[in-house]
């Protein structure tokens, strides 16, 4: 019997907390309806890009972008343009001269949505 109770208690604890979890979640859920009819829904955190940029972009460019990579370029301070073409389409803006001349990155366009937390990530001082 004390162990029901305390396991009761326990419950009883834990869910009249406030957690904060959902919240979230509903607030990013309205944003991205609002926006509907944008490319870009989420908005500039450079640390949501410095995540993506670890997670897709480190194994050809340098862990820091500051530095070329031993298959990709450095990307420190790309444009938005830049990298949502070379991202999604894999070309690059008119009048732009690429840093090197092989053509061996893959398309990415899962990180279409993700471009402007790079672009923040990339043009950090």
């Amino acid at each position: 019997m004390p162990r029901f109770c305390s396991i009761l208690i326990l419950f009883l604890l834990l869910t009249s907390c406030d957690l904060n979890i959902f919240k979230e979640t509903d607030t990013d859920v309205e944003v991205v309806s609002e926006k509907k009819n944008e490319t870009l829904t989420l908005g500039s955190d450079p640390e949501k890009g410095k995540v993506v940029y670890y997670a897709n972009c480190i194994s050809c460019h340098n862990y820091n972008p500051k530095k070329p990579g031993s298959i990709g370029p450095q990307i420190y301070r790309s444009s938005k343009e830049l990298l949502s073409k070379k991202i999604n389409f894999g070309i690059y803006p008119k009048n732009y001269k690429p840093k090197r001349s092989t053509k061996i990155m893959p398309l990415q366009p899962h990180l279409d949505k993700e471009i402007a937390n790079l672009h923040a990530f990339l043009n950090a001082p």
